[in-house]
């Protein structure tokens, strides 16, 4: 089985995207233990790139 690095809650806190972005993690990482339909899977990878991308700007201009 694949091993996960998780990071520390203080670690999480301080990355931008906040809960929306450690609930990602979570569904990505349970996508890896169990069986998922591939669409959901490009869903999840497609959400998290957008917000990937909305946060981009904002970790720019401070």
């Amino acid at each position: 089985m694949e091993e996960l690095k998780i990071a520390s809650p203080e670690t999480r806190r301080d990355r931008t995207g906040g809960i929306v972005r450690d609930k990602l993690d979570l569904l990505m990482h349970e996508t890896r233990r169990e069986a998922v339909p591939e669409h959901l899977i490009v869903l999840a990878e497609e959400l998290q790139s957008a917000l990937d991308q909305k946060v981009a700007p904002s970790k720019t201009s401070t």
